[in-house]
């Protein structure tokens, strides 16, 4: 998911909710610019592969340039 900082600033102040989750999207990164975010339940289900992708994202894949 991305956001801008003023729609993450909303978010975060409970001004405007994302999905069904009762919890919110978490971040993965950001710049000057916007917010990168994975839904609360990305991986609820438990899809093929969910395992994979919980490793990549424990290692902090996204480099964001400022």
């Amino acid at each position: 998911m991305i956001f801008t900082l003023d729609q993450w600033s909303q978010l975060q102040q409970d001004k405007i909710h994302i999905g069904a989750a009762p919890i919110g999207p978490s971040v993965l990164g950001h710049n000057r610019q916007y917010y990168f975010a994975l839904p609360a339940r990305y991986n609820y289900a438990f899809p093929e592969g969910y395992e994979e992708v919980n490793q990549i994202i424990e290692n902090h894949p996204l480099q964001s340039k400022e």
